[in-house]
């Protein structure tokens, strides 16, 4: 059972599942092929409902396969997450799982940034505006091309879980004036471990860190998002946005 986790803007996505005989335990086909509904995760409107095919069905029992197209026509928009659910009913009885995925911004769309890391992370600016915090390295992320941000008040980098996540539940928070807010949920016990640094206000040229001491504390995930938000006297705006992950180091000592 999987389902792509990431997947760009107009290209595909592909989702499986093998179904059980709930009362054996034991693989067995469907009573009718099984559906499935996608949301705009928290949504109670589906953007995209169908039925799955059964594969190679003489040899693999339960095999169900969907590949759909994440287009704008069938309802997909860029750097948003979706779950799939998918329901199927086996000896009578009801069942189900679902799943989160991830549409991106193309490659060939996103605006220029310049993103920096040391020369061991091997990370953070993969594609466009995305970018890979790499576990216990010390984070520095420079980022380009953002616009006047000269009338800031405010000025907050932030990396979630997912977009619905409250301010107080980010993986990662950080404010210009304030420093590092939270971290994995919770309020940081040192703010500053965090900062954003304006080297360019008139362009919007900023560099984000974050000491080694946090990003050690971080938990591995492929399917993280983050965004840069400005607040005026008059106004919020959202600067840049993208997906984020974090991934996994292989020596752990940092002192």
């Amino acid at each position: 059972m999987s389902c792509t986790p990431l997947v760009y803007l107009n290209m595909d996505i592909s989702f499986s599942i093998r179904t059980h005989d709930p009362d054996t335990g034991v693989v067995s086909s469907a009573d009718a092929v099984p559906t499935y509904r996608v949301y705009v995760h928290g949504s109670d409107t589906p953007v995209l409902t169908g039925v799955m095919i059964a594969r190679d069905a003489l040899s693999v029992v339960g095999f169900y396969t969907k590949k759909i197209a994440a287009t704008v026509a069938n309802g997909f928009a860029a750097d948003t997450v979706y779950t799939v659910a998918i329901d199927a009913t086996v000896d009578g009885d009801p069942g189900g799982i679902s799943y989160d995925f991830v549409v991106l911004t193309p490659i060939w769309s996103v605006a220029t940034r310049t993103l920096t890391q040391s020369a061991a992370a091997v990370a953070a600016a993969v594609s466009g505006s995305d970018i890979s915090i790499l576990r216990g390295d010390s984070l520095s992320i420079s980022l380009t091309g953002l616009g006047d941000i000269s009338a800031r008040t405010k000025l907050w980098f932030t990396v979630k879980l997912d977009t619905e996540d409250a301010d107080a539940a980010a993986i990662i928070q950080i404010e210009e004036t304030a420093g590092l807010l939270y971290l994995n949920g919770a309020v940081a016990a040192t703010p500053a471990n965090g900062d954003i640094t304006v080297s360019d206000e008139v362009t919007g040229a900023i560099t984000v860190t974050l000491d080694e001491i946090e990003t050690a504390k971080l938990v591995v995930r492929s399917v993280l998002v983050y965004d840069v938000q400005m607040l005026t006297a008059t106004d919020v705006d959202t600067l840049t946005s993208g997906a984020a992950a974090v991934t996994a180091d292989v020596t752990r000592v940092i002192t």
